[in-house]
């Protein structure tokens, strides 16, 4: 195999990347939790490391990609018991959304896409475990683990356990007896799913469902597990201390973590509502200009999202489109030509993931094929560049829409028929109600809203 590097955040060095075992690659990134449309910032990871899989897969790597979905949590439940639907009503639905912008993304599926409610007798077992091993305790809202009888605990974050504080999704909790302390198993509370274990009916905490998805569809050590800088503490710290004092071996051999998205130049926020989604960023840009900016700037490095940046993509875009345009009547060669450009393309993916020089690379080719449009054998070459790396970038698809399916279809007709109600033209909405019940779809109207069903 080629020599490819990645920045290591365990290391904090790029390292020549030597997967466990010569048959297989074992890589898994954190995936959503699925309560609603997932923003720019969280489709980055999901894009950079679609080229990264895609990228070994090109140089002859057999990739298990795995991407859990977290289908039961705090979030989740709170958004169901708000709108007075099951938790997994909102799971479903969001997850379903979530496949829906991948697919937009031209995002390659995973190899395996586990969700927490179906590995929860896994997590169970995990967790048994780690009690048998003397890391856990019990207080009178759940499980615990036990962070200083970890004694590597804080070596991916690189920090002094004394130095470190509870970092998000840790509640407070009094009993515990370290802050740092977190929790494995949550007991059941009023109006909140549960399943049956040792220590009585609750769910799972949010740390160990990587730990454990990870570990079963890996059968072991991960080769890569990726995911956003912002999960390094304590998410993937508690990942390594869960499953490394539970198998006794090496979690994962390569952390690749991604820099935030910045709304110009600010950080997005629900509060601030400077977030973008991608449902809604969809309707203005093709999905290959998105990607274009999500390629742009080094995955380990701040992306700033701003008129000009996204432009400057629109601009790439059209450059690339034009181009192959124009060379339509031309048959791609990998010739002399295609042979220098891909050379210089690969080195820069070979550099941990270069993907912006790589680009630049690419449009650097096109420019020089431009301004030889006499010389067919450069027009050729470019030609063959543009589509040989395409299976990597992905970045001339002609799909520029999210089709809309049968539920959305019909939720829109609802509203619309609510708003028809309002302003009293109710022919019109009996007339929508009738044309559902022909489509065998009929309406209920209750006091918390209308609902549907089908005969």
């Amino acid at each position: 195999m080629k020599s490819i590097s990645f920045y290591n955040t365990f290391s904090g060095e790029k390292e020549v990347f030597e997967p466990k075992t010569d048959e297989k690659v074992n890589f898994y990134t954190c995936g959503p939790t699925v309560y609603n449309f997932i923003h720019i910032g969280n489709a980055r990871p999901y894009v950079v490391f679609d080229v990264a899989r895609k990228y070994l897969e090109k140089n002859g790597y057999n990739v298990n990609y795995i991407v859990n979905v977290t289908d039961i949590e705090d979030k989740i439940i709170n958004k169901a018991n708000n709108e007075n639907i099951s938790f997994n009503e909102v799971s479903e639905k969001y997850e379903k959304e979530f496949l829906k912008d991948l697919k937009y993304l031209q995002v390659k599926l995973p190899d395996n896409m586990p969700r927490a409610t179906d590995t929860i007798d896994d997590m169970i077992n995990l967790i048994e475990k780690l009690e048998k091993k003397g890391f856990t305790y019990e207080t009178s809202d759940g499980i615990y683990y036990r962070v200083r009888k970890f004694k590597d605990y804080g070596k991916l974050s690189n920090k002094n356990i004394d130095e470190l504080k509870s970092g998000e999704r840790v509640a407070v909790n009094s009993e515990k007896e370290d802050p740092l302390d977190f929790v494995l198993w949550k007991f059941s509370k009023p109006n909140e799913p549960s399943w049956d274990s040792p220590w009585g009916k609750g769910r799972p905490g949010w740390h160990i469902e990587c730990s454990t998805m990870s570990l079963k569809y890996a059968g072991g050590t991960l080769d890569i597990h990726a995911g956003g800088e912002d999960l390094i503490f304590p998410h993937h710290e508690n990942e390594i201390a869960q499953a490394e004092a539970a198998t006794g071996e090496k979690f994962v051999r390569y952390w690749l973590h991604n820099a935030y998205v910045n709304i110009d130049g600010i950080k997005m926020s629900k509060s601030l509502g400077n977030f973008k989604t991608v449902r809604e960023l969809s309707k203005k840009y093709s999905s290959e200009v998105i990607r274009l900016f999500l390629l742009s700037t080094h995955y380990r490095k701040l992306l700033n999202f701003t008129d000009k940046t996204i432009e400057n993509a629109v601009k790439k875009s059209e450059r690339i489109k034009n181009f192959l345009l124009e060379v339509d009547n031309i048959g791609p060669v990998k010739n002399d030509f295609f042979k220098k450009y891909n050379k210089k393309l690969e080195k820069n993916l070979d550099n941990d993931l270069n993907t912006p020089g790589a680009i630049g690379v690419l449009m650097d080719a096109i420019k020089k094929a431009n301004k030889n449009k006499d010389k067919e054998n450069i027009l050729s070459g470019a030609k063959a560049l543009i589509y040989d790396w395409n299976e990597i970038f992905s970045i001339i698809s002609e799909e520029n829409e999210i089709e809309a399916d049968e539920e959305d279809l019909i939720n829109l007709l609802i509203k619309v028929r609510k708003i028809e109600k309002e302003n009293k033209n109710y022919e019109v909405a009996d007339l929508i109600r009738d044309e559902l019940e022909q489509l065998d779809i009929v309406l209920e109207d209750t006091p918390k809203g209308t609902r549907y069903k089908k005969k």
